[in-house]
């Protein structure tokens, strides 16, 4: 009885167990996930990528490592232009690419981005081709049209500019300046009229007053 007891409670243990010893199904358990919609696209005459959410060609992540899924969509209406999501290595070796991508179709790509110079992508973690603070991908046809776009942290994106600053600190310490020197101003003539007594400053020397 006492060993059926036993292997009993160790099976219950085991049951509560697993969930923490277990790691959850699918990639990287544990980390953050961001999911975003990326259209390939005309705009303007110009083929451009557009992330749906700032309709730019920059995806910004909150914060690294982070798991980054990608809903990529050539939003073309005209038949037979083709468009691809693809990451470079450093050595300009494709690494990441979703293949070419026919007009209204749709592709999902997943990968971890360990920091802006490493990426994870199946197996293979890699650096990334980058530019400027971020890591480059491009379409592979129009590339050389300027089809490329980004992905940043958004700590890195470019802040905007502060305006009035420096000019706001530079009157503040003058404002002080001024006050101050008026303020001494006037205590002198408030110590001076308070001494009626002692206009002749020889005479207020003399009587050995301050």
């Amino acid at each position: 009885m006492r060993s059926i007891a036993l292997i009993v409670a160790a099976g219950i243990l085991l049951i509560f167990a697993l969930p923490l010893v277990a790691p959850a199904a699918g990639q990287a358990p544990g980390l953050p996930k961001l999911s975003v919609l990326v259209y390939a696209e005309t705009d303007g005459g110009a083929f451009v990528f557009k992330e749906v959410s700032s309709g730019e060609n920059r995806i910004l992540l909150p914060q690294v490592p982070i798991l980054l899924n990608i809903t990529f969509r050539n939003n073309e209406t005209t038949a037979g232009i083709i468009h691809t999501f693809t990451i470079n290595d450093e050595n300009e070796t494709l690494q990441v690419n979703s293949g070419n991508i026919s007009p209204n179709a749709t592709v999902q790509l997943e990968f971890i981005v360990e920091s802006i110079d490493r990426i994870v992508f199946g197996n293979v973690s890699f650096a990334p081709e980058t530019a400027a603070g971020g890591i480059v991908f491009y379409c592979i046809p129009h590339r050389g049209a300027g089809m490329v776009g980004d992905i940043v942290l958004a700590s890195l994106a470019e802040p905007e500019p502060e305006k009035g600053i420096l000019l706001r600190a530079y009157w503040i310490g003058m404002i002080g300046i001024f006050a101050m020197i008026g303020w001494i101003g006037i205590s002198y003539f408030i110590i001076k009229s308070s001494s009626p007594k002692f206009t002749d400053q020889r005479e207020h020397v003399r009587k050995g007053l301050p």
